[in-house]
């Protein structure tokens, strides 16, 4: 499909002189020169849809060919606030010489603040891939027009324009700033547009095909925190409940996973500490097996009636009187499985320690929200009454939440869409983004979602991409998913299976073990022969 973009060309001397031709060979190659020249750029405040003063390149470096990676040109600048008080929206290009013709936006990450440099490999990318720089991939991020305000980085919504920023409008402003400066520097527009985020970063790769579907061709979410507010609140009622005895150290995670890995490990056919059958264990597994007589905290070999309750909160859903965006009335269950791993109930939920009942929980997000954004209270700890601050949540919801059924707008745009979820994420969780999934296919209909959706499910595996399996050994996660997604929008061929692989350091051609990465809602279930290999499993479905 031809892409139509329709882009401010801002006519300023300065980007007159950074802009270069296309020869008829090929794509336009960059020039030191021609780099430099973009130090001078200013755009008005047309250069995007939304709202702001202007935008100004403030550093231009041409940066020598390093290793995989040739020269290209880094342009950082940034994008003026309309608010006198508000925070610019920092962005970051970089122009490879040896352009591909494309483009791809990084997402953000945890609350963002933050400059995301587009510099960096991607999410769950195998070690012998090169980074999309590297590829001749035009790439370009942003730090979501707020700082890493220390100790409370979530101030930000105490200003309005920072908090839409936050929310969408920054990634939508340097969308528009790249595709003007990328424009101009090559002489043409990018023949595809690509976003690719994770985790936070996922739930602004979903809002942005959901608000602008026509500015990306294909997309890939991984862990998307699409139910952001209800994800924020439940997290606070766990974090809340640690510090008033449901703490559970090292050893107490250790057991809970042992215990119930006992009953749902095998479920999948084979005994690896890996629970692949990502749905159903909480329905045969019970905390109440492993009560402490009394339901005191007796010690390590049991969990004590705080401790059970906190259990079972992670692994049921968290339940609001009234409905958010798109009429969601709760967050759903987080995961069972792989708890005493890094990355996973710790720290997510919980500390090394049991904090005191009036820890503020810095270190944790829901807490945050709760204080700056709901209760406007930087000394507040507590569970908030949700029907007091009703028209708050869910204005948040309104502003946050990426969990709009209707994508045939994007759909109608040309656009490809990748997700993928990890089985052992304590953040966002599966079976929120599972719903979601399934809801877009009850409104748009299984055929139309065929054709330009795949979401994947990789189990064992913690919501920043790694797990553990009863060996020691690493759960296979690694997989090219914008290798995927690329071949998928240029060939119009969907991808199926994929394989996830594992490797050892140092060694980025040889994987150690590769599973099959299923789609929803399939597994992979163990069949026959060595474990490390994808053809010992078949996808199998969950229902």
């Amino acid at each position: 499909m031809k892409r139509i973009v329709k882009i401010q060309l801002v006519a300023t001397a300065a980007l007159a002189a950074f802009a270069l031709v296309a020869g008829a060979a090929g794509p336009a190659s960059a020039t030191e020169a021609a780099c430099t020249a973009a130090a001078a750029t200013v755009m008005p405040a047309s250069v995007s849809i939304l709202p702001t003063k202007g935008a100004k390149v403030t550093k231009a470096d041409y940066v020598a060919a390093k290793g995989a990676t040739g020269p290209y040109c880094k342009v950082i600048g940034e994008i003026n606030a309309v608010d006198p008080m508000a925070h610019p929206v920092l962005f970051e290009v970089n122009l490879p010489e040896a352009w591909n013709g494309k483009a791809l936006q990084y997402g953000g990450g945890g609350l963002n603040g933050t400059l995301v440099n587009g510099l960096q490999p991607l999410r769950d990318q195998p070690p012998g891939v090169p980074i999309p720089i590297a590829q001749g991939y035009a790439t370009y991020g942003t730090d979501a027009g707020h700082p890493n305000a220390k100790p409370d980085i979530q101030v930000f919504w105490n200003n309005p324009e920072e908090a839409i920023n936050h929310a969408y409008a920054s990634y939508k402003k340097t969308h528009d700033v790249a595709m003007t400066l990328i424009s101009a520097y090559y002489g043409k527009v990018p023949t595809r547009s690509y976003f690719f985020g994770g985790s936070e970063g996922g739930r602004e790769a979903m809002n942005s095909i959901q608000r602008y579907p026509a500015d990306y061709d294909g997309v890939v979410a991984t862990v998307p925190a699409i139910h952001w507010v209800s994800g924020k609140l439940a997290n606070n009622r766990d974090f809340r409940e640690s510090t008033e005895g449901g703490f559970m150290n090292a050893a107490k995670l250790k057991l809970l996973r042992a215990k119930t890995n006992a009953v749902c490990d095998q479920l999948d056919g084979l005994q690896d500490g890996v629970i692949s059958r990502y749905q159903g264990c909480s329905a045969l597994f019970k905390p109440e097996t492993l009560r402490c007589a009394g339901g005191a905290d007796t010690g390590d070999t049991c969990l004590s009636d705080k401790q059970i309750v906190l259990v079972n909160h992670i692994r049921s859903p968290y339940g609001l009187p009234y409905p958010l965006k798109y009429g969601y009335t709760q967050f759903n269950a987080l995961a069972t499985g792989g708890e005493d791993m890094d990355g996973t109930v710790n720290p997510w939920l919980l500390d090394d320690e049991q904090l005191p009942a009036d820890d503020l929980g810095r270190t944790h997000y829901g807490p945050g929200t709760v204080r700056f954004l709901l209760v406007k209270d930087e000394n507040y700890h507590g569970v908030p009454d949700l029907m007091q601050y009703k028209d708050v949540i869910q204005k948040a919801s309104d502003l946050m939440d990426a969990t709009n059924p209707d994508l045939s707008a994007y759909q109608a745009h040309g656009g490809k869409l990748i997700m993928k979820q990890n089985g052992a994420d304590y953040t966002v969780g599966g079976d929120g983004v599972m719903q979601y999934y399934d809801n877009v296919v009850k409104t748009m209909g299984a055929a139309k979602v065929n054709a330009f959706i795949r979401y994947y499910v990789n189990p064992g595996v913690n919501h920043g991409g790694s797990g553990i399996q009863a060996d020691g050994s690493e759960v296979p996660d690694r997989v090219d998913l914008i290798g995927a997604l690329d071949k998928w929008v240029e060939t119009n061929q969907a991808p199926g299976t994929l394989t996830v692989a594992s490797y050892a350091k140092g060694d980025a051609t040889t994987p150690l073990a590769v599973r099959p990465l299923c789609t929803y809602p399939n597994y992979p279930q163990y069949v026959s022969g060595d474990p490390k290999a994808a053809s010992s499993f078949t996808c199998k479905s969950l229902h």
